[in-house]
């Protein structure tokens, strides 16, 4: 038996696939410009709509919960969830893309979490200078956040902006 097993060559199993690694890759790159990660998670299940990589790879970087569609979800446990992340320090806004509820919120909270850095880039002779942010999501969750006819097109930039510039989408399975 012994014998018959040293004639088998052993072979490394990749089981991340090809696709979620460069996806990775493009994130852990461009976290590099972005000033803030709106992570996009399902209000009726946060945890499992949550990549666990995420908070690795972003970790040091400004960050908010955006759950969405919370017109789906317990109105209770929506509350639940928002405490749940505001002990991890972690600020978290409930949303509704399709009617645009929480939306005006979330962008406030967003300014208001990186306000204290615009005020840095103010002080430095850098007035109007506008926020970068990566929204990271999990596939499962397709609605289009922010890009919805509500919302003031100044408020987000498109992949085909500048990199400096750009707020971008990503999946991150």
């Amino acid at each position: 038996m012994a014998n018959e097993e040293k004639n088998f060559q052993k072979a490394s199993i990749n089981w991340y696939p090809g696709h979620m690694a460069k996806t990775r890759r493009q994130i852990e790159q461009d976290l590099k410009i972005v000033d803030i990660v709106i992570e996009l998670l399902d209000a009726r299940i946060p945890i499992s709509s949550q990549n666990p990589d995420i908070e690795k790879i972003t970790r040091g970087k400004k960050k908010i919960i955006v759950l969405n569609k919370c017109d789906l979800a317990d109105e209770k446990k929506n509350q639940q969830w928002v405490q749940y992340f505001k002990k991890r320090g972690i600020p978290a806004v409930l949303t509704d893309s399709n009617s645009g509820k929480g939306i005006d919120q979330c962008i406030r909270k967003i300014e208001n979490i990186m306000s204290g850095d615009l005020q840095n880039q103010a002080n430095k002779g850098r007035i109007g200078r506008k926020i970068r942010a990566m929204i990271l999501r999990n596939p499962q969750c397709w609605q289009i956040f922010f890009h919805q006819p509500n919302i003031q097109k100044n408020h987000c930039r498109s992949r085909k902006q500048t990199r400096r510039n750009q707020a971008k989408t990503v999946d991150t399975h």
